[in-house]
């Protein structure tokens, strides 16, 4: 919990027990939607709202502590953006993996900002397959 304090201050956000609750149930969940985060919130908080939901995953997002992963189901999903990584997405079983940038990619990014003489705050990278190594198990 004192990361997430911490993590609040440095964006320059009140550490509200709402905005502790969302971050908790990040954590806990991989790439949860909306409706699978306001649940697992309600079995915890039972008096917080989607609205409240929905108002402090805008607030986190706009700091840049929550990004959105917009895959093929239609269902936007939800993450906590500590570093810079890739969501590789399966269209079979929408099972999102996270993958470390590797060199490569940082290269990428420098070269871009100095080609088009701008500054990359965040480089968000979806790769989409058709099949994933869950849905083969099955």
């Amino acid at each position: 919990m004192n990361d997430f304090v911490m993590l609040l201050k440095a964006k320059e956000l009140k550490a509200t027990p709402q905005r502790i609750s969302v971050l908790k149930e990040l954590i806990k969940k991989k790439h949860p939607t909306m409706d699978d985060l306001y649940e697992a919130i309600k079995q915890e908080n039972p008096s917080m709202s989607l609205a409240t939901v929905y108002k402090n995953i805008g607030t986190l997002k706009e700091k840049g502590i929550v990004i959105e992963v917009n895959i093929a189901d239609g269902k936007m999903r939800y993450d906590i953006y500590s570093q810079p990584h890739i969501h590789i997405v399966c269209k079979n079983c929408h099972h999102i993996r996270d993958v470390a940038y590797d060199e490569t990619l940082f290269n990428y990014q420098s070269q871009l900002e100095t080609n088009e003489k701008i500054e990359i705050q965040r480089l968000d990278i979806i790769a989409t397959t058709n099949h994933c190594e869950m849905c083969q198990k099955v």
